[in-house]
């Protein structure tokens, strides 16, 4: 497979080549093209070799991944742990009298 600079430079050579033998290249509105709509598409210009193989389906391991997801059993919820805490008991003045431990 050719690298992408290649390619590049392939393409120029062609493009150069095609305008010195007397071609010369249309400017075209963008998102116009040059397919019919009732056509199939052809085959592309610049692939050289082989087309690509066919694609792979995993339709069955998504599912089977989604059916494991499906099956997995909800997080045990841990409860936090009550801990006393200290609770300071403040006078008519705002003046700390005491500490008390408290659980809430």
């Amino acid at each position: 497979m050719p690298s992408k600079t290649t390619i590049r430079r392939d393409i120029v050579r062609k493009t150069e080549e095609f305008l010195s033998r007397g071609g010369e290249i249309k400017q075209h509105i963008a998102g116009e093209s040059a397919e019919q709509a009732g056509q199939p598409r052809s085959r592309p210009v610049f692939v050289s070799g082989e087309l690509p193989q066919g694609r792979t389906y995993l339709n069955e391991v998504v599912s089977a991944i989604d059916s494991r997801k499906k099956k997995a059993k909800p997080p045990v919820s841990v409860k936090p742990r009550k801990r006393p805490r200290k609770k300071i008991i403040y006078d008519d003045f705002g003046e700390p009298l005491r500490e008390v431990w408290v659980e809430d």
